[in-house]
């Protein structure tokens, strides 16, 4: 099942790089006072595509490319904003710290990022409603429980989802003797189902007689997860587990090749920061550097993490912890040097670039009694970053904290049922712009 989302990220990006180009050609223009002649236009080509191609990036790691939900709406602007500036400052690296370019274009660089800012913002926030003019799917959703309302809150109040929501149909209050009556009445061209739910199976024969009147029959797991990019856990069950998480011996290899392909040499560059991170720690209280604590690996196993110390004790209890930030620890944190020491664990194998985010034995222990198919998560070796990392703004930091846990598993989930290199790559993107940003985990 897909709902076409729009616009696409093909059209989003093909617009972008012209805008991009044209922000050059109109830099020039301005900067010279007539039209660009064809050779001069191509003498920049070389040195702006590779900022125009770092600018894509960017905007892919800030989101810019991602299904329009209504958060991604109302943050359209500040992200459009953050990603310039962020590409001006690389622009500006290129070309005053790199001599390999042969120009400098300090007055032509000013004006491309003004001339490309205004273009981007008004193609990007008019794109949504004005570029364009497609037919939405007519749908009726039957099921109940909150991953229906969220979903139905979220497809009514969102015109950008490739579906228009006619109605609304709550197995818990609603009458389902006359739900033959209303589809023939209404003649959706979707009908969305909690296929779960034993109060609608009685009624499977009237819904399937809509697919011989040209209507399409989707599970509501599947809506849910192209809308939200999570799985709802409420609604799954043990046959969809078994059904749609396994794992590819073939992209394992490739992932792990990955890994090592990025992890050796960061690891190798890292090594630079180890004595100032040594001699900063020793002068504020004398105590150990790296100190190891326990996770939860692939298939439940134990595995020992490495960090560099950033409290002034060390943890014993990370269930329900209280830690105490050291001024070296509050740096190091900030701009996550404390976690380099764990590029040795990707490297011998403990964990992956990308997968889900490892646990403490005593929160597991707390989440396997409390949340479905939490262990289904430790089929995979745990990642640095992940699915989950790059999406969820409120994950739980310290102790337990239920609510939270689950939307993670819920991300989790998504990523195992996916999970593929493109993927991973893209959350390799979007890792970025948590780095620089206070969010993640």
């Amino acid at each position: 099942m897909i709902i076409r989302h729009t616009p696409g990220r093909l059209l989003l990006f093909v617009v972008d790089c012209g805008l991009l180009f044209l922000s050059l050609y109109g830099a020039l223009f301005i900067r010279t006072g007539h039209v660009p002649l064809t050779l001069d236009f191509l003498n920049f080509i070389p040195s702006f595509s590779f900022i125009i191609a770092v600018t894509v990036a960017i905007f892919y790691s800030y989101g810019l490319y991602d299904k329009p939900t209504l958060r991604l709406i109302r943050e359209l602007s500040r992200r459009i904003f953050t990603s310039q500036t962020l590409a001006a400052f690389c622009a500006i690296i290129l070309f005053y710290i790199l001599p390999t370019l042969g120009i400098a274009p300090k007055t032509i660089l000013l004006l491309y990022i003004a001339i490309s800012s205004l273009l981007i913002h008004i193609w990007r926030t008019s794109a949504f409603s004005l570029v364009l003019k497609y037919k939405k799917q007519k749908s009726i959703i039957i099921g109940s429980g909150q991953t229906f309302k969220t979903l139905v809150e979220e497809l009514t109040r969102n015109p950008h989802t490739g579906i228009t929501l006619i109605s609304a149909i709550d197995v818990d209050t609603y009458d389902m003797s006359r739900l033959g009556s209303v589809l023939r009445t209404i003649r959706p061209n979707s009908v969305i189902l909690d296929m779960r739910d034993e109060r609608i199976k009685p009624y499977f024969g009237e819904i399937y007689t809509e697919i011989f009147e040209g209507s399409a029959i989707l599970d509501i797991v599947d809506v849910y997860e192209d809308v939200f990019d999570m799985v709802p856990l409420d609604l799954i069950n043990q046959e969809w587990v078994l059904r749609y998480i396994s794992s590819s011996q073939r992209y394992t290899l490739v992932k792990r090749s990955l890994d090592l392909l990025l992890s050796v040499p960061a690891f190798i560059i890292s090594l630079i920061v180890y004595p100032f991170v040594f001699i900063a720690i020793k002068l504020e209280d004398g105590g150990p550097v790296v100190y190891t604590h326990t996770r939860i690996g692939k298939n439940g196993k134990p595995f020992s993490v490495y960090k560099f110390r950033s409290m002034e004790d060390l943890p014993t209890n990370e269930k329900n912890e209280t830690k105490k930030i050291t001024r070296v620890g509050a740096f190091i944190r900030k701009t996550r040097i404390d976690e380099l020491p764990q590029l040795w664990n990707v490297i011998i194998g403990d964990v992956s670039l990308i997968g889900p985010r490892p646990e403490a034995p005593a929160l597991v222990d707390e989440y396997t009694k409390n949340i479905p198919f939490y262990n289904v998560r430790h089929i995979v070796r745990p990642g640095l970053s992940g699915w989950a990392q790059v999406h969820q703004h409120d994950a739980p930091k310290f102790g337990v904290n239920i609510e939270q846990t689950n939307t993670k598993v819920a991300y989790d989930m998504y990523y195992l049922e996916h999970s593929n290199f493109m993927l991973d790559i893209a959350i390799i993107l979007k890792t970025f712009k948590v780095l620089l940003s206070k969010s993640g985990v």
